[in-house]
């Protein structure tokens, strides 16, 4: 026995030395206090080998004691005192094993344990905290949630951690983590966190969206930028912008990143036509008398453009005549609706004639000076031009008329039977709910000069192939005339629309409507003279015409009725112009005209065979 208790001085010296890093590096690992802790120790310091087997034994007991009064027990109060007197008593028999371990050798340790059934071969059992495997998005902050470690013997452990997350790239990472208890078991446990990206690019758009685009104009498209948490990315235009059609383009821009997430945006591009029409035609326009066409109006511009005229302002034309009006088709082509003559404006200047027999210059001439500086004859009126899209630009035309032949340049005046024609031109009868209706499409107004039967020719049409169309005319209206053994001019028409007068109308035998007085004293009628009597009163000279000064034409009137083949008519009425060619007393054969025949050179009028 003396032999024996001289070796466990011997070892328990060594012991001292031993446990001292046991008891630091187990320090405050049982969930104790500090203080607890360090009495502990010193208690377990103090024992010799018996006194530690033995108390070891008692605390074996006093823990699977408490161990079954916490499982029995309802008292949270009671319950805490247990679990206190439980971690001390894990951390006395810790150190005892330990120091038993140093004192007397594994063997006699591992014979204990056989006996009393405490033999610490467990490895703590580590709980990872959250999930695994987890996972975080690309670029974004990584926290690992970490984990515990439980050891039956030992209680909490310490866990250590080692690996690490890189989250500025996609892949797979392993967090490794250990615990060992304090008779040295060590357990590890590993969570797989996994680096994804699931976030598309962010695209954007550079420039204006939505942009605007210039019919016919160059597109050049800004392009857009994307951005990704992977790094650089390529963004795919797709999409066309058609520059010479009008409407609203889509352009598409598509990034996709290395793990197939794909961004998009898109810019709508509005091709608008914002360009006025450019007129490249003159905006003054000259042709000669007696014609109807002008010429054609031009402009450019990106679209199709279509023209209209305003109101037309002319010079003043005499008597009750229509004056002459400018029209435009839809693509341009300007002209007259009647065809303006020079002659028919109102007299600029008065001739008078040499005085007569009576020492009177009544026969007053009237006439205009643009026979001699050559003068046109303008019109002016303000033409529009409009695109499809709105735009419109105005140009104000001016058509110069010019005279051809002078003075009485009419065909069909002067000495002889002249012979004249003219067309007529106007709008077309309306009225028709059938399309197999007749639509007039010549004049209601013809002007002629007297002393000529053609007139011109009536025409219309029907919407329809394969049907003929004839005419017939109603009574005519005309003036009154001075004899009534002269019979008066009536208007004519064949199937076939030629119009015509019967008798050439003279536009000096209409009825007088005007007075010329003689006041010379050889003249005056003084038969009722005497004390009382009226003054001597002037006598009449002559009877005239107001329309030799004022340009009156001479109109006769008649209703054309135009029928198909089909039995559908419809009806104008027509009215003749005769204007007044020679001015007063023309009917004697003298003078020069312009028109065909060989003159008597006396004063018998050849043109109807009645005297004059």
């Amino acid at each position: 026995m003396k032999n024996f208790n001289n070796y466990k001085f011997a070892l328990f010296g060594a012991f001292i030395l031993t446990t001292a890093s046991f008891y630091s590096e187990a320090s405050n690992s049982f969930d104790i206090s500090d203080r607890d802790l360090n009495s502990i120790e010193n208690k377990v310091d103090s024992m010799n080998y018996k006194e530690m087997i033995s108390t070891r034994s008692l605390l074996l007991a006093e823990q699977s004691n408490l161990e079954e009064s916490q499982e029995n027990t309802q008292s949270p109060a009671q319950n805490k005192s247990i679990n206190e007197r439980l971690k001390a008593i894990t951390a006395e028999l810790s150190t005892i094993q330990r120091a038993l371990l140093v004192l007397a050798g594994a063997g006699v340790v591992s014979a204990l344990t056989s006996q009393d059934g405490y033999d610490d071969n467990v490895p703590p059992v580590i709980t990872i905290t959250g999930a695994n495997t987890s996972t975080v998005e690309l670029g974004a902050a990584y926290s690992d949630g970490g984990a515990t470690a439980l050891d039956d013997n030992h209680g909490s452990t310490a866990v250590t951690s080692s690996g690490s997350v890189d989250t500025s790239s996609v892949g797979s990472y392993i967090i490794t983590y250990s615990a060992t208890d304090l008779s040295g078991n060590t357990a590890t446990a590993s969570r797989t966190v996994n680096v994804v990206d699931t976030t598309a690019p962010v695209v954007t758009v550079t420039g204006d969206n939505p942009a605007t685009s210039e019919l016919d104009e160059i597109y050049t498209d800004a392009g857009a930028t994307a951005t990704d948490l992977s790094g650089a990315v390529e963004v795919v235009t797709s999409g066309t912008v058609v520059t010479d059609t009008l409407g609203e383009y889509t352009i598409t821009y598509t990034s996709t990143d290395a793990s197939g997430n794909a961004g998009t945006a898109t810019r709508t591009v509005n091709v608008t036509d914002t360009t006025t029409p450019n007129f490249t035609s003159s905006s003054t326009f000259t042709i000669s008398e007696e014609i109807t066409e002008v010429g054609t109006v031009t402009a450019t511009d990106n679209d199709i453009v279509t023209f209209t005229i305003g109101a037309t302002t002319g010079p003043a034309i005499r008597g009750d005549q229509a004056s002459s009006q400018l029209q435009i088709t839809s693509d341009g082509v300007l002209s007259f609706d009647i065809a303006p003559d020079y002659d028919l404006q109102v007299p600029d200047i008065f001739l008078e004639s040499e005085p007569d027999a009576f020492n009177t210059t009544s026969n007053t001439i009237e006439s205009l000076s643009g026979y001699e500086t050559g003068a046109t004859m303008d019109f002016t009126a303000t033409v529009t031009a409009t695109d499809p899209s709105g735009n419109v630009t105005t140009q104000d035309i001016t058509v110069q008329v010019r005279d051809v032949g002078g003075v009485d340049d009419d065909t069909g005046t002067g000495t002889g039977t002249g012979t004249g024609t003219a067309t007529g031109t106007g709008t077309t009868g309306t009225d028709s709910n059938l399309n197999t209706r007749p639509q007039f499409t010549s004049s209601d107004t013809f002007v002629v000069n007297e002393n000529v039967t053609a007139i011109g020719t009536v025409t219309s049409t029907v919407p329809a192939n394969g049907i003929t169309i004839t005419y017939i005319i109603g009574a005519t209206t005309g003036p009154a005339v001075q004899d009534d053994l002269i019979t008066q001019s009536q208007l004519q028409i064949t199937s076939d629309g030629a119009l015509s007068f019967d008798i050439a109308p003279d536009y000096d035998l209409q009825v007088p409507d005007t007075k010329l007085y003689d006041d010379r004293d050889a003249f005056l009628d003084c038969t009722n003279t005497g004390i009382g009597a009226a003054e001597c009163v002037q006598t009449v000279k002559t009877e005239t015409l107001a329309g030799y000064k004022t340009g009156a034409t001479m109109n006769f009137t008649a209703i054309v009725t135009a029928t198909t083949s089909l039995g559908v008519d419809n009806q104008q009425e027509i009215t003749v112009q005769v204007r007044d060619v020679g001015g007063v007393d023309d009917d004697t054969g003298t003078g020069t005209g312009t028109g065909t025949g060989t003159g008597t050179g006396t004063g018998t009028n050849t043109i109807d065979g009645i005297n004059g």
